[in-house]
């Protein structure tokens, strides 16, 4: 009987699957996700392939730095982007078709606000690099490449905007091929960077990226908003300041929850057990990272279907936003939970050992568990529930410190088992207040394909940490 109930599980999914694959709605899911894909791979990819010959060509300590840096730019991106591209996605997905001078506004308003907070977060970065870089890391060495990061920091903001109102739009194909013209840039940047100049090649090869991006982005919002028939407004926030306050302002809290302890947690790292072991954490969550942005391009075709039929109820539509991520992780990271060591061939013999190996398990695992939560987190964005999502993250962010402060004497591993513990006790706590107030229905919970896959995910982590010890 307990043999079937695996194969049982396997032949719901895929029979929910194919169900919504051959409905009107789900061949427009199907055709939004295959371009956001192509465009995710074309972009990250490259991307992806450049940072492994930044790894190759530095050593682990120069290579810790590096991600120290990039980690920098991440935490202070959350707050110059103040949750400007997922707004744009949600809002301007709903009112295109319906209200298309509403959605002119949100277009405006987005662009203006994520040029302005870009531009005080990075002047802030830039104008406080060496107090940052000497009193908080303890590396006045990358003092200069924190003035680099706080240019970044102004392209990342913008750029974020004008991707959320590509995906509102639907405009997939059109990113797809901008994304390929932006990773042959970071590819080749990236790798003449690192190889002539070092860590401050890199920086630059990072900084051409950006810069790509934002220009390439700029053209296609042009054109898509011409095709559409919408015309961006700048000159009034009134009448969409409800909607950023509401939305926007929670999503950028949320963002400051955490990201500013996981980048307190990898200075901590670096200051007690050296940039050595936060070169390994970086190297793993390079690899981890990829696979995941490769999943998340489910996460905005997904929300702008559901958003697009927010005021109609189908359960297939609920299904596959909930479970879409999850489904997907699985079949991208199991690999590298089964054969941890492939990973190492990919960045070089500095990191062939039992303790790198260690670190990619355990996040595949936490990367697995996000794609999760991020099903959760699209039932809180369509009901605009976005205040208790603020409340999910500090639960994280205080896990995090709690098990990093418990596991830190372990480096490179000790932080990796903090992340997984962080998401662990944010899908314990988060779950039940979510049944209870309704934002998800307890049946959605309780699929049995769901159980049966995160069991067998567990059972094969366990035992892979057991056969590296």
């Amino acid at each position: 009987m307990n043999r079937g109930i695996p194969r049982l599980g396997v032949d719901q999914a895929i029979a929910r699957a194919l169900a919504i694959a051959g409905s009107v709605t789900g061949k427009r899911l199907v055709d939004s996700t295959l371009w956001a894909v192509v465009s995710e791979v074309l972009s990250r990819g490259l991307l992806f392939l450049g940072m492994i010959a930044v790894a190759r060509l530095l050593s682990t300590d120069a290579y810790g730095e590096f991600g120290l840096v990039r980690s920098t730019i991440t935490v202070f991106a959350t707050v110059g982007g103040m949750g400007l591209g997922l707004t744009a996605n949600r809002f301007v997905a709903q009112h295109r078709a319906s209200n298309a001078r509403l959605a002119g506004h949100i277009i405006g308003a987005s662009l203006s606000l994520a040029l302005l907070s870009g531009v005080l977060v990075g002047g802030t970065v830039t104008l406080a690099a060496e107090s940052i870089a000497t009193a908080l890391l303890h590396a006045p060495g990358i003092a200069n490449s924190l003035r680099l990061a706080g240019f970044m920091l102004v392209l990342s903001a913008v750029s974020g905007a004008q991707m959320g109102i590509l995906q509102g739009l639907e405009a997939y194909r059109q990113i797809a091929f901008g994304s390929l013209g932006q990773g042959l840039v970071a590819i080749a940047a990236l790798v003449f960077g690192t190889r002539y100049f070092g860590l401050p090649g890199a920086l630059m090869g990072l900084l051409a990226y950006s810069i790509t991006g934002v220009v390439v982005l700029h053209v296609q919002v042009t054109s898509a908003l011409r095709r559409a028939g919408i015309t961006a407004f700048y000159g009034n926030l009134r009448e969409t300041l409800p909607i950023f306050w509401s939305f926007s302002l929670p999503v950028m809290l949320a963002g400051v929850a955490i990201a500013p302890l996981k980048w307190l947690a990898e200075i901590l790292l670096a200051r007690t057990v050296g940039f050595s072991e936060l070169g390994v954490f970086t190297a793993a969550m390079t690899m981890v990272a990829m696979l995941s942005a490769v999943v998340s391009t489910l996460n905005a075709p997904l929300l702008s279907l559901a958003a697009a039929h927010v005021a109609q109820t189908s359960k297939r539509i609920d299904y596959a936003s909930y479970y879409g991520s999850w489904y997907a992780s699985l079949a991208l990271l199991s690999p590298v939970v089964v054969f941890p060591r492939v990973v190492s061939l990919v960045f070089g013999p500095q990191f062939n050992n039992q303790s790198f190996h260690r670190v990619v398990v355990l996040m595949a695992l936490y990367v697995a568990l996000m794609m999760y939560y991020q099903g959760v987190a699209r039932q809180l964005a369509l009901r605009g529930s976005m205040w208790f999502g603020l409340g999910t993250n500090l639960v994280e962010g205080a896990t995090l410190m709690a098990a990093f402060v418990a596991f830190g004497s372990y480096g490179a591993v000790g932080l990796a088992a903090a992340y997984v513990m962080s998401y662990v006790v944010r899908i314990a706590v988060t779950l039940p207040i979510l049944v209870r107030r309704g934002l998800v229905r307890r049946e959605l919970l309780l699929d049995r394909a769901f159980t049966v896959s995160g069991i067998s995910l567990l059972a094969v982590v366990c035992l892979q940490l057991a056969a590296l010890r």
